[in-house]
């Protein structure tokens, strides 16, 4: 895996910088520049007021957004495979990732209000690569 090698403010800056024209899915060292999943997961649950429980628990009976969302956030920013993202939010099958992915996917072109405030979720955790 490749080092950045600098101050965490310097390397802040080079992710938030070369991020999003670096990302590359047929390159996975490219997700070194991307905010980690566990940086996501805390994100999210800061921004939904949940615990992180709540985004690694199966809950069948309606839908959960947050979670949904934090897994459409890490496939969308790191490119994280499947399978990975079953182990870090405790999903059994790979279809239940992808169908949480296209869920949030299908809710983004039916909602303007929803499509917004996810893609500034993106930016923000973008941005805050570049903060100290």
């Amino acid at each position: 895996m490749p080092t950045i090698l600098g101050s965490e403010g310097f390397i802040d800056r080079i992710r938030s910088q070369f991020f999003e024209s670096k990302k590359h899915v047929k390159d996975p060292e490219s997700r070194i520049l991307a905010p980690g999943t566990v940086e996501i997961k805390e994100f999210v649950c800061r921004i939904y007021g949940v615990s992180v429980e709540t985004l690694v628990r199966p809950k069948r009976v309606s839908y959960n957004e947050p979670r949904s969302v934090a897994i459409y956030l890490t496939r969308r920013l790191r490119g994280e495979n499947l399978a990975e993202i079953c182990r870090e939010y405790g999903l059994k099958t790979h279809s239940s990732a992808s169908s949480a992915v296209e869920r949030v996917k299908g809710q983004m072109i039916k909602d303007r209000h929803f499509s917004k405030r996810v893609d500034e979720l993106v930016q923000i955790l973008i941005k805050r690569q570049t903060e100290p």
